[in-house]
């Protein structure tokens, strides 16, 4: 019997052979779409919400003057609505204002407003950190984050005064301070305050060791409302509209020991305040 095997191959070569590998392919690329398919409908949703941001994130700012921030608010998920902002943590003495005040924040949209932090002469020089929020019903942003750093205005003023009258004992004079602002620009006055810084008796008391010193005497520091705004140029408490009756006060001491020691003596005040350049 002639088996002819070499007629076979040939056959199986070039009709089963595709046959095959037509099959495995056609099994194969449905698979892997599927797979891309179900990857892309399985992606998370972003929440709904208000994202926002202080620019810039830090400003400078002298005592008693005011600096502004951009803040823009951005919609996470398809929020829509209309936006109110708030501030938290600023320092003692600051304010904040937002123009506008308030914003409509569109699906998928960003908006901005104009935040204004105003400080006053007397808010401490320092650091400080503070937040923004923005807010539409139950819906609240993120708490974005700022700094404010507030610098001391520093101006050099000058303190004079003088007795009304002369002293005995029993007997109290008010004393008529005088500011002098050499600056341009008028200045806050916070604190003003008198001591005796030495008692000059005369020859005579000296020769005779008669003693008089500070203890013969009191003083009653200012007691009038602050701050003082003293324009450029020399100012009086009267002229400030001080009443006489908060002026600094000297009294001397009526005391059971013999004060002849004081009689024509001299006393030599210190004048010292502080306060802010406006």
């Amino acid at each position: 019997m002639d088996h002819r095997p070499e007629r076979i191959a040939p056959f199986l070569r070039s009709g089963v052979l595709p046959a095959i590998l037509l099959a495995v392919l056609v099994a194969i690329l449905p698979t892997a779409v599927l797979a891309a398919s179900n990857g892309q409908g399985n992606a998370a949703k972003a929440p709904v919400g208000i994202t926002v941001v202080l620019s810039p994130s830090s400003r400078t700012v002298d005592q008693g003057q005011s600096t502004t921030f951009t803040v823009s608010a951005t919609s996470t998920g398809g929020f829509a609505g209309q936006l109110t902002f708030t501030t938290s943590g600023l320092p003692a003495g600051a304010s904040a204002s937002f123009t506008p005040s308030s914003v409509n924040l569109t699906a998928g949209g960003t908006v901005q407003t104009t935040l204004t932090v105003g400080t006053a002469t007397t808010t401490a020089a320092a650091k400080t950190d503070f937040s923004v929020k923005a807010g539409s019903g139950t819906i609240v942003s993120n708490a974005a984050p700022g700094q404010l750093q507030v610098l001391e205005v520093k101006r050099s003023f000058g303190v004079s005064g003088s007795v009304n009258g002369l002293l005995a004992p029993g007997v109290s004079r008010s004393l008529e301070l005088q500011i002098s602002n050499p600056g341009n620009k008028s200045i806050s006055v916070t604190n003003l305050s008198v001591s005796i810084t030495q008692v000059v008796r005369t020859p005579a008391a000296i020769a005779k060791n008669l003693p008089c010193t500070a203890a013969d005497y009191k003083l009653t520091q200012y007691s009038g409302a602050y701050p003082l705004t003293v324009e450029p140029g020399v100012r009086a408490l009267s002229a400030l509209g001080v009443p006489e009756s908060a002026w600094p006060r000297i009294t001397m001491h009526d005391t059971a020991q013999l004060q002849d020691g004081c009689k024509g003596a001299t006393l030599q005040l210190t004048y010292s305040g502080t306060g802010q350049g406006n």
